[in-house]
């Protein structure tokens, strides 16, 4: 099935390329962006693998509309598909598909906030076909997490659709990013081999510039720095299709709005941006008053439509009390009922330093590590160049750099202050390679994106030959090659020990708890998980916290719901049960063995006359009585 899915993608997108009359290179972002709110809206009903049927009604369309047409236009049609595709951009994009998913087949989870998060959302939607139902979603301390970038891994993920492999989740991951980047091939004129494969690394170097994380895990704050790019780019290179121009600009802010919480300031900023290109550039156009007012409903709607997705999903949080802890964070500061710690002048300190002196990559490499601050100001003096050569004129030039200092500025003293409040706790960034690594995540959209925006302009604005080695100069001098190496094929040599060091944190009580629930709830398709188990409540001795294996764990249950809890046997009783079981919303509850004995504690849940066992699966069920407990595996 999984090559009627990419057919119909590539159709797809040959078809968005024959209508706007554009490169094919320039329609993958947009037909990946569409693809991907088809699968959001399919999440909704947990029907995802409905996009198998929705792939074959695309194609068969596809063919009778082919076939419907005459002669001549067949011809023009068949004609322009096949030179699209015979592209040097196209080949280059296609082939750099391929060789990154392969590469990354063997990739396996390492990273710590994809273990709190990212993998572990991804791995429900794949067994669950969809979003998980009210308390029933895993990472449950990330619930208001959007799924944007979700959709493309479990779309690579269904090539494999009886087992979860991580490596596919990757290639996912990987392929939605470079769908941003794949119109900057477009460059690339002739089938030049030594040419396409230039292209193809710059374009996988091209984040190692700036952003760390994505070599190791798969978070969103690398995809929302290059949609946040392409959409500035987006609105600088104006088409004479003015529902496409506007059209991709809507469709590129709703996918940030669904890339991470963060994703309402980019927008922000985007809007911003586009209000002050359309004033500067359209006040003076030769265009009618009616085509000036057309294009202020377009920005209306160009506004209004993120807004709209972004209330989509925090709507549905709402209806299914999905909440992240750090929302809860930021609604305790604002409200005044959160104590920050009086370390301020340490943060405010190791800001400075890591802005000032650090590399955006976290560390030394072969060519020119800039900082924060370096980059900050090269970005400026790249305008100021720009400027000065007219490329592009000098009124776009002078916005340009006028927004990017604006913004710049504006973003870091947010960051600052968010170090000082919601982060206050997380002391790691004392330190300045904790804060840098802070800075330069989170800083992604206004560094990958201002550089993205510039790197336009100046294959735009100068001879394609110079301007092409211009960027690929930047590129090869100031990138991370270890770290990009190491996302697509150095991994390798650290896999068996990322696996054992999971194994070893997974300890044998919580195996037999996975073994329990994988056992005791339905599997879906042999798969050999939960679908639609609930939330389950695992209590453990207060001997035995550990809330690095909890989150282990949660990756490993996936998609059940697992909440965690310690018990002293000696002064909890069968209310405080209750009330933990209450507290969590749990439909389950599975308790290790307890110090010193306790099942007189659940004893009272229990139907007259049963003995409680540990280690053992209990449905937890309300009647007229209160909570019970009944064993269920």
């Amino acid at each position: 099935m999984f090559l009627i899915q990419i057919a119909a993608l590539l159709v797809f997108i040959l078809a968005i390329s024959w209508r706007f009359q554009i490169r094919f290179v320039e329609s993958i972002p947009v037909g990946c962006s569409l693809l991907v709110f088809e699968l959001y809206a399919l999440s909704f009903f947990g029907r995802l693998s409905f996009s198998d049927v929705i792939a074959v009604i695309w194609l068969v369309l596809a063919v009778v509309y082919i076939a419907r047409l005459s002669k001549e236009k067949r011809k023009e049609l068949v004609g322009f598909c096949f030179g699209e595709l015979k592209g040097p951009g196209a080949i280059t994009a296609i082939v750099m598909s391929v060789i990154v998913t392969v590469c990354v087949g063997e990739k396996a989870v390492s990273w710590w906030d994809d273990y709190n998060f990212w993998a572990t959302d991804v791995k429900s939607l794949f067994y669950l076909d969809g979003f998980a139902e009210k308390y029933a979603n895993v990472a449950a301390e990330f619930g208001d997490y959007p799924p944007g970038t979700q959709m493309m891994k479990w779309w690579f993920l269904h090539f494999s659709p009886k087992e979860f492999r991580e490596g596919l989740m990757f290639a996912g991951y990987y392929f939605f990013n470079l769908s941003f980047l794949f119109p900057m091939l477009k460059v690339i004129k002739k089938r030049n081999v030594f040419a396409m494969a230039l292209g193809a690394a710059v374009l996988w170097l091209f984040p190692a510039v700036a952003e760390a994380f994505w070599m190791d895990g798969c978070c969103a704050d690398l995809t929302m720095a290059l949609v946040y790019g392409a959409f500035l780019v987006s609105v600088a290179d104006e088409k004479e299709d003015r529902f496409f121009y506007y059209g991709r600009q809507t469709l590129f802010l709703m996918v940030l709005v669904l890339c991470k919480n963060t994703g309402f300031l980019w927008a922000a900023f985007g809007l911003l941006f586009n209000y002050g290109y359309h004033f500067l550039m359209h006040r003076k156009a030769a265009a009618g008053r009616e085509a000036k007012r057309a294009d202020r409903r377009a920005l209306l709607l160009v506004t209004l439509l993120p807004i709209l997705t972004e209330m989509s999903w925090l709507f549905f949080c709402l209806m299914n009390r999905r909440v992240a802890k750090l929302t809860g964070t930021a609604i305790q500061m604002a409200t005044g009922g959160m104590n920050i710690p009086a370390y301020q002048e340490e943060m405010v300190k190791a800001f400075l330093e890591a802005f000032v002196k650090w590399p955006l990559h976290r560390g030394k490499t072969i060519g020119i590590d800039l900082s924060p601050l370096g980059l900050y100001l090269l970005l400026l003096l790249f305008v100021f160049l720009l400027w000065k050569t007219h490329a592009p004129d000098r009124r776009r030039a002078a916005y340009t750099g006028g927004f990017l200092a604006v913004s710049g500025i504006v973003f870091y003293t947010i960051n600052l202050v968010s170090h000082l409040t919601i982060f206050a706790v997380e002391t790691q960034y004392l330190e300045p390679f904790g804060m840098v690594s802070s800075i330069e995540r989170y800083g992604a959209p206004f560094a990958i994106g201002g550089l993205y925006l510039l790197a336009f302009y100046v294959l735009k604005g100068t001879k394609s030959r110079k301007g092409i080695a211009l960027c690929a100069a930047f590129v090869l001098l100031t990138t991370d090659y270890g770290g990009a190496w190491r996302a697509l094929y150095g991994y390798r040599s650290a896999t068996q020990e990322i696996l054992a060091e999971r194994e070893g944190i997974v300890d044998e009580a919580a195996e037999r708890f996975l073994a329990t629930t994988a056992e005791g709830f339905s599997e879906k398709e042999g798969a050999g998980k939960g679908h639609g188990a609930g939330r389950v409540l695992y209590l453990r001795d207060i001997s035995d916290v550990s809330w690095v294996r909890n989150t282990y764990i949660g990756f490993e249950a996936a998609p059940v719901s697992v909440m965690y809890g310690n018990v002293d046997a000696e002064v909890t009783n069968s209310q405080d049960i209750v009330k933990a079981i209450e507290d969590a919303h749990a439909g389950f509850l599975y308790v290790d063995e307890l110090c010193g004995g306790g099942e007189e504690v659940f004893g009272p849940l229990l139907a007259e006359g049963e003995e409680f066992g540990y280690g053992c699966l209990y449905q937890v069920v309300e009647d007229y009585v209160g909570i019970r407990l009944v064993k269920y595996a």
